[in-house]
């Protein structure tokens, strides 16, 4: 039996952000990079996921879209706020000329 997933494009801009969670020296060494999914797309995001068999740390599936990038990943709430964050691979961020605090414009498909 094959069964149909549900997903959605999205596009939107962004900017680099730096978590540092759980970095005690305070440098950036070891930080992760995100861009924030604004606050209307992550809501209807959250509002196809209901329902929907929860992944870890309520992560959904995600095909994100940089530049001339793409790659395979999951996007993740932010407990601080009501967006999801899109983690962005050292990788993609050489290759896309992207530091901290740079604007960009993303496209992100999603599936459940």
């Amino acid at each position: 039996m094959l069964v149909k997933k549900s997903s959605k494009k999205f596009k939107f801009k962004s900017k680099v952000i730096v978590w540092k969670a759980g970095n005690r020296d305070g440098g950036d060494k070891g930080a992760w990079r995100f861009a924030r999914v604004p606050e209307d797309i992550s809501a209807k995001i959250k509002e196809m996921q209901k329902g929907k068999l929860r992944r870890g740390w309520g992560a959904v599936y995600a095909k994100a879209k940089i530049g001339k990038s793409e790659w395979k990943t999951s996007i993740f709430p932010d407990r601080h706020s009501n967006t999801y964050v899109l983690p962005l691979k050292k990788q993609i961020r050489y290759e896309e000329n992207l530091y901290d605090g740079t604007d960009i414009k993303v496209s992100i498909g999603i599936w459940f």
